[in-house]
């Protein structure tokens, strides 16, 4: 894990150096005043050397100026190198995130994912750049304190080593317990921000069934939890700082005590007193960065704990070697005795797809029907590998999708789900999301192909409308328009109309209908329907029952067969 950690200093290795040297500076100003201090009170005073006191002044001058410097430079530097790093890092993840399968997103909350690329990352960010300089300055300046104490009075310099046992022992005790705190605080975090997420996403729906109590309630349950998590933190925050307080205390006492017995006996003098004292401050400031660097430093290995979380889950669907990236795809899709069960049902159970054995050919339409919950949508998933079938094969063109390379795949695949996603941007945006580098020109006909470019012309801003947070600002009918266009600007060999019209009302669905034949035209298409009115042209229909193929035909065939399809034409046809 340190391996890992540590290559994120390395393109900001010009940052690291500098943070790292002025800490070095700022920890042998710290020990160098006191030392100077000494030598005015205990050699240029006792001489009367006038001239050298005021050179010692100026260069305790020049140290506290240096000091100065080196601090400024410390905190504007070292913490652009935790940003850096933690963008670095945020950049990592999100990059892996865009890689991961459907069935990782199927069982994490979206609210733990932002928890971990924004609270976790930031604090990671933090430790990065306090916890090596917080070490260093407190190392160089208790070394070096205790270096020049010992040279001047080894025997006053040896007593001061009595306390840093019992310091470094309440350290190591509180060590453990902060750790598990701090991770029972991240995990806390994750659940706030996933019960915010879930109840602001859907408020609609909230208010709509005057459901407010119950969501506060269910917040104040989560938020709870949370403040419990933070209290324990605290608790144990408390007893760790009051007991190295108490230390530190006893410390200053000790330096009090024993110099003023050594003095008695003539074995210590006051300005060595004086100097041992300035140190008492010196040092007692370094052990409380280590204290800060002790809780810092458990903080930062919890949010990266779970940083790597999620940098090792792997894609369930992975690039086979050698998978190939063809450029002549037709589009021919059949299924070859599929089965198929989600990860995380039990072996033993029923499968979602049973012995699946289908065929479309290329610029045919080929319809599945179905109750909900029959297998409709898992099957149109696996044609561009969302999930991965347990047995049987998926064929494009005569070959297995699986040794095809994701990116050809998809590519040639263009999918309108039933609720299409719209980005929070603008229409062209969220249109130009099927072909980035795609002309005005382009845009402009995938608009027309799509019968929304009326709509976006009628709009003050038109193309540069903003859509609104999942489009909130149009109508069913209007978003899903916009990602047929979508997928006009794509130009796939196959389609997918995954309930494409199900929730509209018949004046959108008509529009949407005359879009889908021009999208239709001379491409392979699979459509999933509820509303059996939309899939009778089809050129073939298969209808599925949990999971199962039942029946397959023409819409004409099936209706005279008397069978499940008829039942299904006859319920929507009430």
């Amino acid at each position: 894990m340190l391996k890992e950690f540590l290559k994120y200093y390395k393109p900001h290795l010009r940052l690291f150096v500098i943070d790292m040297g002025t800490a070095v500076i700022l920890a042998f100003c710290g020990v160098a005043i006191p030392a100077v201090t000494y030598k005015i009170f205990n050699v240029y005073l006792k001489d009367r050397h006038l001239e050298m006191i005021y050179v010692s002044l100026a260069v305790w001058a020049v140290f506290i100026a240096l000091e100065t410097l080196c601090d400024y430079v410390n905190i504007k530097w070292g913490h652009t190198l935790g940003v850096r790093m933690e963008a670095d890092m945020r950049r990592d993840m999100f990059a892996h995130l865009q890689k991961l399968s459907f069935s990782y997103f199927d069982r994490t909350k979206t609210g733990h994912i932002m928890s971990r690329i924004s609270n976790d990352l930031t604090m990671i960010a933090e430790s990065a750049h306090h916890c090596p300089e917080d070490f260093l300055i407190s190392i160089v300046t208790i070394f070096g304190a205790f270096a020049v104490m010992m040279f001047v009075n080894p025997l006053l310099g040896a007593i001061t080593f009595v306390p840093l046992p019992f310091i470094i022992l309440w350290g190591t005790i509180f060590q453990c317990r902060m750790k598990e705190r701090f991770r029972e605080t991240r995990k806390a975090v994750a659940n706030v921000n996933s019960g915010v997420e879930n109840s602001i996403q859907g408020i609609r729906e909230v208010q709509s069934y005057v459901n407010e109590n119950t969501e506060i309630e269910k917040f104040h349950v989560v938020n709870k939890r949370f403040t419990d998590a933070r209290e324990n933190v605290f608790g144990t925050l408390a007893g760790f700082h009051s007991g190295i307080m108490f230390l530190l205390q006893t410390y200053s006492a000790l330096f009090v005590g024993a110099g003023a017995v050594m003095i008695y006996y003539d074995r210590a003098t006051v300005p060595q007193l004086l100097m041992f004292l300035m140190y008492s401050r010196f040092i007692t400031m370094p052990i409380f960065r280590l204290v800060g660097f002790a809780e810092q430093f458990q903080q930062g290995i919890t949010a990266f704990e779970r940083f790597r979380e999620v940098m090792d889950e792997k894609p369930d669907i992975e690039d086979r070697e050698n998978a190939l990236d063809r450029k002549d795809i037709k589009g021919e899709i059949e299924f070859k005795n599929v089965y198929f069960r989600y990860d995380d049902q039990e072996e033993g159970q029923d499968w979602v797809l049973n012995d699946i054995n289908l065929k479309a050919t290329v610029g045919r339409t080929v319809a599945l029907v179905g109750e909900s919950g029959a297998g409709k949508s898992t099957i149109a998933a696996l044609i561009p590998r969302f999930y991965e079938v347990n047995r049987g094969a998926v064929m494009l063109d005569g070959r297995n999708v699986m040794d095809l390379k994701k990116e050809c795949l998809r590519t040639n695949i263009g999918v309108v789900q039933q609720t299409p996603f719209l980005f929070d941007s603008t229409i062209s945006e969220n249109i130009l999301f099927g072909k980035p580098e795609a002309s005005e020109e382009e845009l402009i006909a995938a608009a027309k192909n799509a019968n929304i470019y009326d709509f976006i012309m009628s709009l003050p801003e038109q193309f540069n409308a903003a859509v609104g947070e999942q489009g909130v600002k149009l109508s069913g009918g209007q978003k899903q328009r916009i990602s047929i266009a979508r997928v006009f600007l794509k130009n796939p060999k196959v389609l997918i109309f995954d309930e494409a019209t199900s929730s509209l009302d018949n004046e959108s669905e008509q529009l949407i209908r005359q879009s889908m034949e021009k999208l239709c035209e001379g491409r392979t298409t699979i459509i999933i329907a509820h509303r059996l009115s939309t899939v009778r042209n089809a050129d073939y229909i298969y209808c599925i029952k949990n999971g199962k193929i039942v029946e397959t035909g023409t819409h004409k065939e099936l209706l005279k067969k008397d069978g499940y399809y008829k039942k299904l034409y006859s319920m929507h046809a009430l």
